[in-house]
């Protein structure tokens, strides 16, 4: 069996949980539903562009969704679509980053791009480091955890300071120590999601392959070409045009229809 094979195999036993479903992640209202449940019969069908279709109109009144964009990611695949495959997996991530399933999808939707890849530029793929660390964690995730410790850190300190000297007073400063680490530890966790959230905007670039101009218009030269599925970062925009920054530090300028805003 080829690779292609395999992947599609692993793919289609990953989503049946959820095609089975009939009931959409949320209802916007009775029309979604019913919408939902078209999108479901027709994937179960092979028709992939009428559930393509489907999900994009639930998708399009409002509902955002991990499981909608697991399920959109899953019929773009199976339509050999891979740019916008790989960025509805990343969008199930963002809103769930503990879905296994999404990450093994998208972990073969890479691989599958990869291998239609003729050319590779160095470095392109490679997040910076603190981008990776906070990758794994929900905003609500790191906010609970950042508390926790922060009570847990406070709550020592009032012990120690009522403690008498002695034996316990001693362990718990060590405790403390450690817990007051960790309280700046998922601080700066914390306010690195923020940030990435909110300050930096990042997209998925959706064609099999993408040039990318010198400036913000078709008549530039082409500084150089990417992939399907490859995170970059929006630096500027222009009209309809958005200057996009590699993690290798390249930039370069593409049309805003072509890159999935994550």
């Amino acid at each position: 069996m080829s690779t292609r094979s395999r992947a599609m195999a692993k793919i289609v036993a990953g989503v049946l949980f959820l095609v089975a479903a009939v009931a959409a992640p949320t209802r916007a209202d009775e029309s979604n539903d019913v919408i939902w449940k078209r999108a479901n019969e027709a994937y179960l069908k092979g028709d992939f562009k009428a559930a393509i279709d489907a999900y994009e109109l639930v998708l399009a009144a409002g509902v955002n969704h991990e499981d909608l964009h697991y399920n959109l990611g899953n019929a773009y695949i199976q339509a050999d679509r891979l740019g916008p495959a790989i960025y509805h997996y990343e969008m199930a991530l963002a809103h769930d980053p503990t879905q296994e399933d999404a990450r093994a999808n998208l972990a073969l939707a890479r691989q599958m791009a990869a291998e239609r890849m003729q050319d590779k530029l160095l470095g392109e793929e490679r997040d910076p480091y603190w981008v990776r660390a906070i990758a794994g964690f929900t905003p609500g995730g790191l906010t609970l955890l950042f508390l926790g410790v922060y009570v847990l850190a406070f709550a020592l300190a009032t012990a120690v300071w009522l403690l008498p000297a002695g034996f316990l007073r001693v362990a718990l400063l060590v405790v403390l120590a450690f817990a007051g680490a960790g309280t700046l530890g998922t601080g700066g966790l914390l306010f690195g999601r923020w940030y990435l959230q909110t300050r930096v905007e990042q997209a998925i670039v959706l064609p099999d392959e993408l040039a990318v101009k010198e400036g913000p218009d078709a008549n530039y030269q082409t500084s150089f070409l990417v992939h399907a599925g490859l995170k970059v970062r929006i630096a500027e925009r222009d009209g309809d045009w958005a200057r996009v920054r590699l993690s290798n530090g390249l930039e370069g300028w593409a049309r805003d229809r072509d890159l999935g805003k994550m």
